[in-house]
This record gives C-alpha cells, sequence and structure tokens, in this order.
C-alpha cells in the first residue's frame, strides 16, 4: 500500500501541542460550543490539548495544520480562519443535517529521557508489543526520539442532524456506527479504528465522558478483530474517544529526522441527550 503521509513538518523540540501539557499523555480534541443547532446558526468549536477531557482552546494555526474540514451532505469544505482565531472553527453551515468536523496536524516531536515514563505512556493506552519491539530493535532506553500527529473528528446536528459519520480519509481515524442525535443510543456507540483505511483489531479504545454536571467518567474498551468497539452509552453529556497507536517511522523518516517511533493520535467527539 502506497504511503499516505510522512512527518510532514519535522519540529525537534517540542512543538505547540505539548508546549502547555507536557510532552505525553495528552489528549487532543474538537470541542463544540453546541453539538445541536438550528439551521442559519453559527457552528463555533475549540480545538483542545489536555487531559480528562480538560484543556485550554488553541488558537488557528495553519502552519500546525495538515487538513481541516466540515463534511455535510453537500461535500467536504476546507475550514478556513486567520493566524490567531478563537474559536478555532467559527462558520455557518450550508446545509441540515450531521456535520463531520476533521483535523489532521502536522507532526512534532520529542525526546523521551526517561525509560519509565515511556513505559508508563505505552502501558496507559494499551499499545501491546510496543516495549518488546523496542528491546527487539536495541534502541536505547534513553535520548530516543519519538514524532507523534494527531487526527480528530467532532459530530455536530444541525437542523435534523441527519446522515452517518464516515471515513474521511485520514491515515488514522475513528469512525462512529450510529449517528448520535437521530439513532437509539440505547446500546451505546459502535466505534471502528482504522489505521490506513483497515480496521485495527485489538486496539485500547478510551472514553473520557463528561456529565451535564461537568463529573467525569473515564473508562476503556477494547477493538475486536474487525476493528470495532462498542463504547457504552452512560448517560447524557460530552463523550469524547480516544485512542492511541504507536507505529516503526518511515525508513526515510527515521533518517531525517532521528525519530525511532511515531504515535499517531485519533479522537472523536459527539453528545448524546443534550
Amino acid at each position: 500500500m502506497s504511503r499516505f503521509f510522512s512527518i510532514v513538518k519535522p519540529i525537534l523540540t517540542l512543538g505547540f501541542l505539548a508546549a502547555a501539557f507536557g510532552a505525553h499523555a495528552h489528549e487532543f480534541w474538537i470541542q463544540p460550543s453546541d453539538y445541536r443547532l438550528q439551521q442559519g446558526n453559527h457552528l463555533m468549536a475549540d480545538v483542545r490539548v489536555g487531559m480528562n477531557f480538560r484543556g485550554n482552546p488553541q488558537a488557528f494555526i495553519p502552519s500546525q495544520i495538515n487538513a481541516f474540514n466540515i463534511t455535510d451532505v453537500e461535500g467536504t469544505h476546507k475550514i478556513e480562519g486567520r493566524i490567531g482565531d478563537l474559536p478555532s472553527v467559527n462558520l455557518v453551515p450550508t446545509a441540515s443535517g450531521l456535520q463531520i468536523l476533521n483535523l489532521f496536524s502536522t507532526s512534532s516531536v520529542l525526546t523521551w529521557d526517561e525509560f519509565q515514563k515511556f513505559e508508563d505512556f505505552v502501558n496507559l493506552h494499551g499499545m501491546n508489543g510496543v516495549l518488546e519491539r523496542h528491546a527487539a530493535r536495541g534502541l536505547p532506553d534513553t535520548g530516543f526520539k519519538e514524532a507523534y500527529t494527531r487526527f480528530v473528528k467532532s459530530l455536530v446536528a444541525v437542523g435534523d442532524g441527519a446522515g452517518q459519520d464516515r471515513f474521511t480519509g485520514m491515515f488514522f481515524e475513528l469512525v462512529a456506527g450510529k449517528n448520535p442525535y437521530t439513532d437509539d443510543m440505547s446500546g451505546g456507540m459502535p466505534i471502528t479504528v482504522l489505521y490506513r483505511g483497515q480496521p485495527l483489531p485489538d486496539k485500547q479504545v478510551d472514553l473520557f465522558f463528561l456529565d451535564t454536571a461537568g463529573e467525569l467518567t473515564r473508562l476503556s474498551v477494547q477493538s475486536d478483530a474487525n476493528g470495532l468497539a462498542v463504547v457504552p452509552n452512560i448517560g447524557d453529556g460530552e463523550y469524547m474517544i480516544n485512542v492511541v497507536h504507536m507505529i516503526e517511522p518511515f525508513p526515510e523518516d527515521q533518517a531525517r529526522t532521528g525519530t525511532v517511533w511515531h504515535s499517531l493520535w485519533g479522537s472523536i467527539t459527539f453528545a448524546i441527550g443534550v
């Protein structure tokens, strides 16, 4: 299969995504001001980085974005903005129905100086086999570099909210199997984990849930042999689904940037009952 991307913008120091919250164990997501809108209203959403569904909004910085789009029944449109815009998304959807926002970031690079922290990070996200592969490749315990790239989505209902999530073509992507605004959600939300457009089996899928009182619940499920995981409906509120997948960089990226690992961060946000 041909390559979808390489390390697009190598940064040999921590990029803006990591600056405020540390170099690892942080999530990245799109958080709309409202998940349900009347047609003609502004859709506003922040891009946030943080932990446990808490974080500061990030300004719109085109150099940190590989692709930023919104998809509806009329097709896919680029999300435009000016440098420094807050919120990062401020637009009026042109069509009623489900709106799919997706952001594919450029890549940044960090250096691991403590192996225990790397081990904790790998274990936190259930990335089986990474530590064993690290040893088998003869990689050092300290001073090694990892690239990281973000692939995030959000689902917003405009008008009747009709429609379904779909694969937007990102290298790593989570796809919702139900519409949380029109479908029966009593059985939970099916999420398919896709890597290079193909289902990724046996991945830890983390749920961060904020109820209407702002209380956080976190739990994990596992994707099956078809890359499918069912995230339970645990009440009305905001849902963020997050998955981290570690790959070995393409050989030319290893040679050009010195990276020995590349983590891919996927998330999708939506609301139930609000």
